[in-house]
């Protein structure tokens, strides 16, 4: 029997689960926010409130208690309404109000906020209570302009108490606190204050003894040829900060900055750009300014904030000048696949995808294809950044990606205003599930068969290169999948008899533009049995290849892109609808690095009119190519989509590898791709070159073709692939052992000979 005591805690831990799945399914459906000062107080400014559902309609609520507002709308799913405020709920004391933003719904939403008057804006992504925090620093901006400002926001607890470290100086009650000074308020429910200050509060320290809401900017900031324009964003709590951050540069500026802070002491910082590396060692409330002239991937031994500030005013191919905004970066390795967001008519409207997924072609915005829209990619490290023009447009729209996750800034100009903001892990709306597999119905007169869109993107085509045997045969894009129809009697059909039976045969072929080479290939057949169901045979194969070199030099294929379970045994059979992994290693000196001049594919090693050329003086040539960065120079990893010949059964891949010592850089491993007048440049230096050329196989690969006669057994093709390395062993001040690589040749060729 339970004692009082013991009955009060079971109660309480039974309360306490209930309350956390409750919270658990409540997410997403409450937000706090506040009207910073924009420029000054005008009766033109307004601050716009966009509610945006997912695959749920939902009841919103928006209520301010002092002026007093209340305004409920019903948001239908997938959809998006607009809330406006005025100019009376925007905060210009510094002094506690009553005029915090209460957002309220019964479903789970995102929120978006844009503080807008004539000629000055910006926006944030509202965060929703879960993710608020009990400890934030506070970023500003730097440069010209009138005042920088931030507000701490309470919009639950009946009381909250802050307390403020500051940096820089701010007034509360009359009274001044310098850098160091601390002092402790008090908030209840839905109040905020607002501090301005001409001095940068970058690092100022925010504890409370609840979560708040913290928002940060400058009333009217000043950039590189801009005129006066409001900065505003919200805040992360040091609890939600991120160590790895790649930062993309918007448009081609080359003078935007980035403010990072630490939250805890002996925070190493590494900053790495194509320029080099610098290393920062920051200690709590320590921060740093960089200049954004090219990518940067940081990686922080313990959490840090960044903030970036576009400051510059004009980019190619925008014919006005527009005005600087600030924004968030969000942690790289953090992201969704999944996301919403909204734009403005106003502007011209851009966003920037940052993410680790290897090229567009798994991306979908709005429904379409990213590849459908105008487009800029940058790439550096393994994370890359397409840059995406929408135009003026107007609500809300939603972007996928198939597999990778990403982040996501969404940021309009027009002429003297613009916006800006991020988005990241935090978003309400389910990811989507996977698309449709392959799959067929044979009718009467025509089979119609189902392509996911990854199967075509994957391979870099699009419904103009998916044909029949006959190649005016093409399938057209559905809105989730490619379809295309194949009749009994044309487009190369013919008619197959086996074991009593009758089938209709034809093959589809995914082939690359202006090449007989396909990168698709499926055989299919309709079965045609007293009128019966019909059903689908497919058998898709592809050849899959290994190599090891003599010269410590080794060439292995892999199963997937993680690069740990290697191919051993050999006949090995691969989709032609998937990729080749490639690992090429120089398994010797450290000193040594490695680099792939060149990889091609040809019907035979004979055959040199008839190649296809997948890199080629360092530079990639097959648009599918995927290089995986590694941080051993001795290493080199890529992959490409699986392809082969018309009308040929074998595939051989050559490439041409070159080794350079480290101590001769720059050499020809750094130089990486070169033009064919640089590399005639490379061919008349100084630097020594031996050669080896190494073969291993065969390889099979079986591809199964059903006969056109009833009867016959199912026949094999056998594939024999050799792969060549040719090494190339550039290494200045490396002793080269030729009487060596002559011994290793003539076992070698012996070893050729007693196989035949």
């Amino acid at each position: 029997m339970y004692h009082h005591s013991e009955m009060f805690l079971v109660l309480c831990a039974v309360c306490s689960l209930l309350q956390a799945f409750s919270d658990a399914g409540q997410t997403q459906r409450t937000f706090v926010t506040a009207f910073l000062t924009n420029y000054i107080k005008s009766p033109n400014a307004t601050f716009q409130l966009y509610l945006v559902t997912c695959d749920k309609a939902a009841t919103v609520t928006v209520t301010v208690s002092q002026p007093f507002f209340n305004k409920t709308v019903h948001v239908d799913k997938d959809s998006s309404s607009l809330v406006t405020l005025d100019y009376t709920y925007m905060m210009d004391e510094t002094d506690v109000t009553s005029k915090v933003i209460l957002v309220t719904s019964d479903v789970a939403i995102s929120v978006f906020a844009f503080s807008t008057r004539e000629r000055t804006a910006d926006a944030i992504s509202c965060l929703p209570q879960e993710d608020l925090g009990k400890e934030y620093y506070i970023i500003t901006p730097e440069g010209t302009g009138v005042s920088r400002q931030f507000a701490v926001v309470n919009g639950f607890e009946d009381e909250v108490q802050v307390h403020i470290t500051v940096s820089g100086s701010i007034t509360y009650k009359g009274k001044p606190y310098k850098t160091g000074d601390s002092f402790t308020l008090l908030l209840g429910k839905q109040q905020v204050i607002q501090f301005q200050s001409s001095d940068d509060l970058t690092g100022t320290k925010i504890s409370s003894s609840a979560p708040v809401a913290i928002l940060a900017g400058h009333t009217c900031f000043v950039g590189y040829g801009s005129t006066c324009d409001t900065l505003m964003e919200q805040l992360h709590p040091v609890e939600n900060w991120g160590e790895v951050f790649a930062v993309f540069p918007f448009f081609i500026h080359t003078k935007d900055v980035i403010r990072l802070i630490a939250g805890s002491p002996d925070t190493l910082v590494t900053i790495n750009s194509p320029k080099g590396a610098t290393q920062h060692s920051l200690q709590e409330g320590g921060h740093v300014r960089i200049t954004v002239d090219n990518i940067l991937l940081i990686n922080a031994n313990k959490p840090v904030m960044v903030s970036y500030l576009l400051q510059e005013s004009s980019s190619a191919g925008i014919q006005y000048s527009y005005d600087p905004f600030i924004t968030t970066v969000p942690p790289s390795l953090l992201g969704r696949r999944y996301y919403k967001f909204v734009t403005q008519s106003l502007y011209d409207n851009f966003i920037l995808i940052v993410s680790q997924a290897s090229s567009d072609s798994k991306f979908y915005l709005d429904g379409k294809p990213l590849s459908s829209y105008p487009t800029t990619m940058k790439e550096f490290n393994g994370f890359r950044g397409w840059q995406v023009s929408l135009g003026k447009t107007e609500g809300q729209h939603e972007i996928y990606h198939e597999t990778s996750t990403f982040t996501l800034y969404v940021f309009g100009t027009e002429a003297s205003t613009s916006y800006g903001y991020s988005v990241g892990k935090s978003a309400p709306c389910p990811e989507p599930t996977q698309e449709p597999e392959c799959s067929i119905r044979c009718l009467p007169d025509v089979a119609e068969y189902i392509l996911p869109h990854s199967l075509v993107s994957d391979a870099d085509l699009d419904a103009l290169n998916i044909h029949l045997k006959d190649p005016l045969c093409q399938a057209k894009k559905e809105k989730d999948h490619y379809l295309i129809r194949i009749p009994y009697t044309r487009c190369g059909s013919n008619v197959l008899y086996e074991d009593g039976k009758t089938f209709y045969a034809n093959t589809i072929y995914g082939t690359i533009p202006d090449t007989d080479i396909h990168r698709i290939e499926i055989p299919v057949r309709c079965e045609i049995e007293s009128n019966k169901t019909l059903e689908l045979i497919i058998n898709p194969k592809v050849n899959d290849v290994i190599c090891k070199s003599y010269y410590n030099i080794s060439m292995k294929l892999y199963q997937s892109d993680s690069f740990t379970e290697p191919i051993t045994l050999y006949p090995h059979e691969v989709d032609l609808h998937s990729n080749l992994h490639v690992e090429l290693e120089v398994e010797s000196d450290e000193k040594l690095q490695i680099f792939v001049e060149s990889f091609i594919a040809s019907p035979s090693l004979e055959d040199t009119k008839k190649k296809y050329k997948v890199i080629s003086q360092g530079c990639q040539v097959d648009s599918t190519l995927r290089v995986h960065p590694v941080t051993d120079r001795r290493l080199q990893r890529f992959s490409f989509h699986a392809f082969k010949f018309e009308n040929f059964h074998d595939v051989y891949l050559s490439c041409n590898v070159i080794i350079c010592h480290n101590s001769t850089s720059p050499n020809r491993c750094t130089q990486g791709c070169i033009s064919s007048r640089q590399r005639r440049d490379v061919r008349t230096s100084k630097e020594q070159v031996d050669s080896a050329r190494l073969s291993q196989g065969p390889l099979v690969f079986v591809s199964e073709e059903k006969p056109a006669h009833g009867g016959s057994p199912t026949l094999a093709s056998v594939l024999s692939v050799v792969l060549c390395v040719t090494v190339i062993s550039a290494v200045l001040g490396l002793v080269v052992q030729k009487e060596y690589y002559r011994r290793q040749q003539r076992v070698l060729l012996q070893s050729s000979s007693n196989s035949s």
